[in-house]
């Protein structure tokens, strides 16, 4: 009940207060509907009262809420000079009080407020660091009534800064706003402030402070400063110089700084930075550069002791960012420094430091050189302002720094650290680190595990360093050290006495990685950069006790001392020589000498017995010394010593010898490091039982004992026993500066010989003979080795042509040279005497010839390049028919090529025992055939045979000259039996010589037939005339038949049969003859007494000579028919010898050698001869009948009348024939041999004249011829 009351008196309280606040605000507004009217009263009042010059250009007022509010409009603050442009102007002032505000406090300064709208203000900062507002005035010279009254503010302004204390320029900003609130109770005040800032400043800026006492007094700022900007440009705000000379030439950022004052100067300052592309710096040394920053700062001051801190601090820069620094500092007020460290980052510390450091320290700028990194975690330090007492505690990882000097690079250390300032402890504990000392080493050097602690501590004297038990693993070894150091604290020398194990080198391929190349000579950096290619080390140790200054103790007290053993090693002592594999060696170091024991291995699969590898002063030493013993095969050995400097000397053996056998070699090298210092070499290679084969020509020598000696300029022997061709042989080496030779002397025969050379084989040679052998090997790569046997052949017979022929007792040079070059087949060139020369190819693999140029002469042979042989022939006299016997048997033609080329030049070729004469002919094979030219007696041109003679392939003739009378010695009977065998012929000659006459151009052609040769057109051509025929030669059983159908036509065929040497009695004449016949037998088988055939002839313009003279000459002159010559003085007829016909007509009929005839008639000049009968051809005899009938009765000397009369009569019954057959024909028989023909007159056949003229004459005329 007693709430429901309060309840209702609650709201009947509230109901009427709310009626009277809006009576008293409806009273107000009503007051306020006249305000304009009060402007001027209300200017005179405020100059009055503030003495402040204001102009006021409207007057209004509103309500803000239940809070009346006073708007003038258009304010302008008079300057305090006459006309001067004012110093304040304003758009708007709002002056409000807060009704309720001024209820509870009864101050109406209190609860007023005062707003400022569009104000253009002048804020200064005086040389005392008091604030002032430009053109407003009060009692004691600053505007307190700001800090009296409620609150202000200042909206949509301008303002202008201007900072007289540090000299500045006027900074004019736009747009801002500022409230400043008074606090009545506790008399302080909050000030805050909201701008955009002009371009070149920033972005905007907020300040809020709380501040007690009077701001407008020097000195007089406490209490709290929040500042707050976005984007700010640093340059801008920073003009003067920062502390240590530095100064802001770039960058922007946000900040967020709180900050507590105390009579205006700060006391303690945190907040946080961001920022990018920030350089800051002083005139002289590098710049800070920052892409960005970001991070907490903190700084306090107490009574002369200084904190700084920083946390959470981010910095990219220099491509790289650091992340989560954290550190604190502490000065106390003598500048003892301390400080803990939680986690900072050194490259990020020394990137910022250079800046803030002074320039004189050059200390610093050493240790910043280093470009020290790594990350320090809870480290804890102090030291003394002088420096003189310092203390350190605390881990480090990933610690590292840049070689500089002769300070090593270091990377990735991890561990922790107790020093101070009279020793201290150092523990490693790190992994992956790195070692890098270029004044020592070529290369960074990996250190995967790093483990154990040094320790140093001061004495008066002295550092003392000492560690007992450091493990250092490498990529390659793993190590253990013993270590005590001294450093004397003058100029003295440092005294070491260290001892280090080692073991695990697993590949010492990699000791080049670890040798400090940079302090050690050259040479001896070069030479173990190279020796060491493989194997790994079990253990090792190294010793160096001494003054370091002595190293390495060569003139002095001290030792330096590596050994190690060397298992499955690889070692190069020289480039030039092949690589010591499998080796089991002991290495020492001992000072400055080099020694490796070599007790096993191989090289270039030769066994080592034992060597030592000697290098006295390794820095300073030009040579290397190798002494040692090798086992291996004859052949791997010399493949050795082709892989050595010795190479130029060993290549050319090896390519003609591959030796055979086990052999022992000495070596005795003194090898210089470079090309321009002599070197000395000697290898001994000792031979037993060993065995060589001479590879080009497959010979082997067996059983060689004896000693080899190469030198670096020389190759050389005792003298060396052996055995081949059956044989023992002895022999030396021996060398010059262009080639080596081997001087063989031995013995063998001729039947070995053969065996061995087989392409020598004949069946001429017997016997044995000496010899005596030199196989040059010349240096130079593109010249051939040589192997040349030479032997007086005494023991040997030789039965062949007269010129090669000789007895066994007899000498005969001959000489075998081989030339060993690239060329697939081994050129061979032979002398034999004078007579002899050939150059011969021959095929290695096959141990046969390839080809051969050979000259039974005296000219040179040449080397016959396409597969087979060229036979060269230049002798007096050539037995043909034995030459060819020799290559018949089918041995010597399956072992020899076949025949390319043949030159045959002889002024006697003796074929069968017969001499055939002189003959030059060339034979080459071509394209599946011969081409050849011939130069003889018997034929001369050129002519083509080809390989195939059968079927139609054709022997093809291109003669100057055929002369079948220098052929009449040849035998051509075995050509009978093969006639369907023998290859077709084709002749081409311009000349056809048969008994010293010129028969003309012969053209023949042949062609096969089935059972024998159809030589289907034969022909002879000449001015005379021609000759055509054909011929068939036909395979008959037991023989051949000859058939032959042909026609002569000529003229002077007189002086043809002349030439022939057939007969005389013929002169002059044109011949026509057709015939047609045969012979059993071969055509150069022609046998009158087989002869068959007939045979027409006609002859004409001729005369027979063997006529009687004077009784011809008598016919011709009376002959009447003749006189149309006489009157043309043509007398030949009468002067010439014999009987001139017109023309001589006839057949014959020849069987079996006997020719018959019965139509012969002899058209003579002055007669008519008719003859009929036989002639033997085969006995040469004739028997013929010859009817003489005179052409006119001029012939006979009786009167005209008479004769006249009786022809008259005779006229009538008979022709003329008749009539002069009648009259005065006669007829004769002629017979016997050819040569003594008996001519018997036939009178009682003779005409009736001729039988009167006969009886009246017949006694002159027989003394007439007589």
């Amino acid at each position: 009940m007693v709430i429901h009351h309060v309840t209702r008196a609650t709201r009947h309280l509230l109901f009427w207060s709310l009626i009277t606040i809006a009576l008293l605000l409806s009273a107000v507004r009503v007051f306020l509907i006249d305000i304009a009217d009060y402007r001027i009263t209300l200017e005179q009042k405020v100059r009055e009262t503030t003495g402040i010059p204001l102009h006021i250009g409207k007057l209004g007022a509103n309500m803000r809420g239940f809070s009346p509010e006073l708007l003038l409009r258009e304010i302008a603050i008079e300057g305090a000079e006459a006309r001067a442009k004012p110093a304040i102007r304003l758009q708007e002032v709002r002056i409000g009080i807060d009704l309720l505000e001024w209820l509870l406090t009864q101050d109406p300064m209190a609860a007023g407020w005062v707003t400022l709208v569009g104000a253009k203000l002048d804020i200064l900062r005086n040389e005392d660091g008091s604030l002032s507002i430009k053109g407003l005035q009060s009692s004691d010279g600053q505007p307190l009534w700001l800090l009296q009254g409620g609150k202000y503010e200042i909206l949509q302004s301008q303002v202008t800064w201007q900072d007289l204390k540090r000299h500045r320029p006027p900074v004019t900003v736009e747009h801002f706003d500022l409230l400043i609130k008074n606090h009545y109770l506790d008399q302080s005040h909050e000030i805050h402030l909201v701008s955009s800032l002009p371009e070149q400043y920033g972005d905007n800026l907020r300040i809020s402070a709380r501040l007690d006492g009077n701001i407008f007094q020097a000195n007089g700022i406490n209490g709290q400063i929040y500042v707050e900007g976005s984007n700010l440009q640093g340059p801008a705000w920073l003009i003067e110089d920062l502390p240590l000379g530095l100064h802001l030439e770039s960058g922007s950022g946000d900040m967020r700084i709180w900050s507590q004052w105390r009579d205006s100067m700060p006391y303690q300052v945190s907040g946080y930075l961001q920022g990018q592309q920030i350089k800051l710096g002083r005139q002289q040394g590098k710049p800070l550069q920052l892409d960005t920053f970001e991070g907490n700062l903190a700084w306090t001051e107490q009574n002369g002791r200084q904190r700084w801190s920083a946390y959470d601090v981010n910095v990219f820069a220099n491509h790289q960012r650091w992340r989560d620094a954290e550190l604190y500092l502490q000065q106390d007020a003598q500048g003892n420094l301390s400080g803990v460290i939680k986690q900072l980052n050194l490259q990020a510390l020394m990137h910022l430091i250079p800046p803030f450091l002074p320039a004189e320290q050059t200390d610093w700028a050493k240790w910043l050189s280093l470009n020290p990194r790594g990350t320090l975690r809870d480290l804890s330090f102090y030291a003394e302002s002088n420096q003189q007492r310092y203390a350190l505690n605390g881990h480090f990882s990933q610690l590292g720094n840049d070689a500089q000097g002769d300070v090593p690079q270091l990377q990735e250390l991890s561990g922790s650290i107790i020093a101070g300032d009279q020793g201290g402890q150092l523990i490693f504990d790190s992994t992956n680190a790195k070692f890098n000392a270029p004044q020592m080493f070529r290369s960074s050097l990996d250190v995967p595990r790093l483990q154990g602690q040094i320790n140093w501590r001061q004495t008066d004297s002295d550092w003392q360093i000492a560690s007992e038990n450091l493990q250092l693993d490498s990529a390659a070894f793993h190590t253990q050290t013993h270590l005590q150091l001294s450093i004397p604290k003058n100029d003295d020398s440092a005294v070491i006495d260290m001892r280090t194990r080692f073991d695990n080198f697993k590949d010492i391929s990699n000791v080049p990685q670890y040798l400090p190349a940079k302090i050690m000579g050259k040479d001896a950096v070069a030479w173990l950069d190279d020796a060491f290619i493989g194997g790994h080390i079990d253990k090792g140790e190294m010793r160096l006790n001494g003054r370091l200054a002595d190293f390495p103790f060569t003139n002095g007290p001290g030792l330096f001392e590596v050994v190690f053993e060397i298992d499955d090693g690889e070692i190069q002592f020289n480039a030039l020589w092949p690589h010591l594999r499998a080796v089991h060696a002991d290495v020492q170091f001992l000072g400055a000498d080099l020694n490796v024991a070599i007790n096993g291995g191989h090289s270039e699969n030769v066994d080592i017995n034992q060597a030592v590898v000697s290098i006295p002063d390794l820095a300073n030493s030009d040579y290397v010394y190798v002494l040692g013993q090798v086992q291996s095969k004859l052949p791997q050995s010399l493949q050795y010593l082709q892989k050595t400097p010795l190479r130029a000397k060993i290549d050319p053996l090896a390519k003609v010898l591959a030796p055979d056998g086990h052999t022992q070699v000495d070596l005795d090298l003194k090898i210089a490091y470079y090309e321009t210092l002599p070197t000395t070499v000697k290898v001994d290679a000792h031979l037993d039982k060993a065995r060589l084969l001479v590879k080009p020509v497959d010979l082997a020598v067996n059983d060689i004992s004896g000693v080899l000696r190469f030198t670096e300029d020389r190759v050389s022997s005792n003298r060396l026993e052996g055995n081949t061709l059956g044989y023992p042989i002895h022999a030396i080496l021996q060398s010059d500066a262009s080639a080596t030779q081997i001087l063989i002397d031995g013995t063998t025969d001729i039947q070995r010989l053969e065996k061995q050379f087989s392409f020598l084989k004949n069946q001429v040679a017997d016997g044995s003979l000496n010899y005596q052998t030199v196989l040059t090997l010349p240096y130079d790569a593109a010249k051939p080795s040589t192997l040349s046997i030479n032997s007086n052949l005494q023991g040997v017979t030789i039965n062949t042509q007269d010129a090669l022929a000789k007895s066994a007792d007899q000498e005969q040079a001959l000489n075998l040279s081989f030339i060993f070059n690239n060329s697939p087949y081994l050129p061979l060139k032979i002398t034999y005497g004078k007579e002899l020369n050939a150059a011969l190819l021959i095929d290695g693999k096959q141990n046969q010839l390839h080809s051969g140029h050979i000259v039974f002469g005296r000219n040179s042979a040449d080397f016959y390049e396409p597969a087979g042989l060229k036979l060269e022939i230049k002798q007096p006299q050539f037995k043909l028919s034995d030459a060819l016997a020799a290559f018949s048997d089918n041995e010597t033609q399956q072992r020899l090529p076949a025949l390319k080329e043949v030159i045959l030049d002889t002024e006697q070729l003796i074929w069968q025992g017969q001499n055939i004469g002189a003959l030059k002919c060339r034979l080459q094979h071509i394209n599946q055939a011969w081409q050849a030219t011939l130069d003889s007696a018997m034929a001369r041109g050129k002519l083509t045979i080809p390989d195939q003679r059968g079927g139609t392939n054709i022997i093809k003739l291109q003669m100057d000259y055929l002369n079948l009378s220098a052929m009449d010695s040849l035998n051509f009977d075995a050509a009978e039996d093969v006639v369907t065998d023998l290859p077709l012929i084709e002749i081409d000659s311009k000349q056809l010589l048969w008994r010293g006459v010129d028969l003309g151009s012969l053209k023949l052609n042949t062609e096969r037939l089935i059972n024998g040769i159809h030589f289907k057109h034969v022909q002879l051509a000449s001015v005379a005339g021609t000759i055509d025929f054909s011929a068939d030669w036909i395979k008959l059983v037991g023989g051949s038949s000859t058939q032959l159908t042909g026609k002569l036509n000529m003229n002077g065929f007189g002086l043809f049969l002349s030439q022939l040497g057939f007969t005389d009695d013929l002169r002059g004449t044109h011949a026509e003859i057709n015939f047609n016949g045969g012979w059993r037998g071969a055509p150069q088988q022609f046998s009158a007494a087989n002869l068959t055939g007939q045979m027409q002839l006609k002859f004409s313009d001729g005369r027979i000579s063997s006529i009687e003279p004077g009784f011809g000459r008598l016919l011709g002159l009376i002959a009447m028919e003749q006189w149309a010559k006489r009157l043309s003085l043509d007398f030949t007829d009468v002067y010439r010898q014999g009987l001139a016909f017109d023309q001589i007509t006839g057949d014959f009929k020849i069987s079996n050698g006997l020719a018959y005839t019965d139509n012969l008639l002899i058209d003579a000049v002055s007669a008519k001869l008719s003859i009929a009968g036989t002639a033997d051809l085969v006995k040469k005899t004739m028997d013929h009948r010859v009817a003489v009938v005179p052409k006119s009765s001029g012939a006979v000397p009786i009167a005209g009348t008479i004769v006249g009369g009786i022809a008259a009569v005779i006229t009538q019954v008979v022709t003329d024939d008749y009539k002069e057959g009648y009259f005065f024909g006669s007829q004769y028989k002629l017979a016997g041999p050819w040569g003594n023909v008996e001519v018997t007159p036939l009178h009682d056949q003779d005409g009736l004249v001729q039988k009167a003229w006969r009886g009246l004459t017949g006694g002159w005329l027989e003394s007439l011829s007589k």
